[in-house]
């Protein structure tokens, strides 16, 4: 008989053996046959997210986060709290329009009176042989004169104004017409004042909120529109004449205002000298 060898040697042999097969396995899967296509499972080791027990796996696999402490007790960030934080959303400073113009001018002052050396400065800073003078472009750096957009200010501090002030237009409180319209800052008929919350809250208590709300949508008819005053003297209307665009003067005083321009005192419109007695 022969003589069978310990099973250390056979364990060898046949790990040693699985060895040399995985790898011939690998060496056919790193250069695939294109002619052959087949399905099967991914045979590679996916990694786990989740904990694990035990201390032998690879660290790798775990994901965890960790910050270094900066053994401080002050807050992270600015020790002011952000009271001089400036205003980060618009182009920056020493990119803008202004900043750019402003080194142009630093360099047309440097090269002025100076031959052209040939060197490109930028598309901003050729050099300029006539300086000029009484334009926006030649003081764009003072005051209010700024060229491109305005700079938005720098610190979060902005200046507004309400408009729930009840100012009265003058013109309306002694004509009965404003020739602003919508546009006027001031309480017209065309634009209401604004009711404050405490009259609207009276007005709830009293039951006579929304009492009126019908009138607000009137049509009102043309006498309305009527001025009770003369625009020119300001005083009640006496003969009073009306010209082809509907404005109202006194009848002396239409053609005392006519010898000096022909225009409607209100309007500017032509009026040829035709005033008509307003009925």
């Amino acid at each position: 008989g022969q003589r069978k060898r310990p099973g250390s040697d056979r364990e060898r042999e046949s790990s040693g053996g699985g060895g040399q097969h995985r790898g011939a396995e690998g060496a056919a899967a790193g250069h695939p046959n294109p002619t052959i296509q087949q399905t099967r499972h991914c045979t590679r080791e996916r990694p786990e997210y989740g904990p694990s027990s035990s201390e032998d796996e690879d660290p790798a696999k775990e994901i965890g986060v960790t910050y270094k402490s900066t053994r401080s007790a002050k807050p992270v960030g600015p020790e002011e709290m952000g009271a001089t934080a400036v205003y980060e959303l618009d182009t920056e400073k020493e990119k803008d329009a202004q900043a750019i113009f402003e080194r142009s001018q630093k360099i047309q002052e440097e090269l002025r009176g100076k031959e052209d050396d040939k060197i490109y400065r930028g598309i901003n800073n050729y050099q300029k042989y006539v300086k000029p003078k009484d334009a926006s472009m030649g003081n764009a750096c003072s005051g209010m004169v700024r060229t491109g957009p305005i700079r938005a200010p720098e610190h979060l501090r902005a200046t507004v104004r309400w408009d729930y002030q009840p100012d009265i237009c003058k013109d309306y409180k002694e004509t009965g017409f404003c020739g602003f319209g919508d546009s006027c800052s001031s309480c017209t008929t065309a634009r209401p004042p604004s009711t404050a919350g405490r009259s609207i809250e009276r007005e709830l208590d009293e039951g006579r909120y929304g009492v009126n709300e019908d009138e607000n949508y009137e049509v009102s008819s043309d006498e309305e529109d009527v001025p009770f005053t003369c625009f020119i003297c300001r005083g009640s209307f006496k003969k009073p004449a009306v010209t082809k665009c509907r404005h109202y003067f006194c009848g002396s005083c239409a053609p005392q205002h006519y010898r000096e321009s022909q225009r409607c005192y209100v309007c500017d419109k032509q009026t040829n000298g035709v005033f008509n007695p307003a009925k």
